[in-house]
């Protein structure tokens, strides 16, 4: 049996992000479910700020694709190590975390120093 939905779907979710994420955070830690209370907590930055034209609709073949700008830059606010893995946390800037993702450098961080933050991107996928 064939699957299909249309890209107007797959969009709402990625609309959702563009729509809503307002703050970009380095957080040195994350469980699955972490409360925007303990996201704060984990912060490395202060936070770049996001607009709507921080992120681009795309496609990848059937998929859909939002790809965050690179190189915002930030000046670290707190030290860590390399390890546990670093995140990327996505806000709404006052109560809710709306996506994460890992960091795949994990590097060092040292309070002072800039962090240039990567262009990620996330797709919405066609059901399977």
């Amino acid at each position: 049996m064939a699957k299909w939905v249309s890209s107007n779907v797959l969009d709402s979710g990625l609309n959702y992000i563009k729509s809503n994420a307002t703050q970009m955070l380095l957080i040195s830690a994350y469980t699955a479910g972490d409360s925007y209370a303990t996201v704060v907590a984990n912060k490395l930055n202060a936070g770049v700020t996001m607009t709507s034209t921080d992120y681009t609709l795309g496609s990848s073949g059937n998929n859909r694709t939002l790809t965050v700008a690179s190189g915002k830059t930030d000046t670290a606010t707190a030290s860590a190590g390399g390890t546990p893995d670093l995140h990327i946390a996505f806000t709404d800037g006052t109560a809710n975390v709306i996506w994460v993702m890992d960091e795949t450098s994990n590097q060092a961080i040292t309070s002072g120093n800039t962090l240039t933050f990567p262009g990620p991107v996330y797709t919405s996928n066609q059901p399977i």
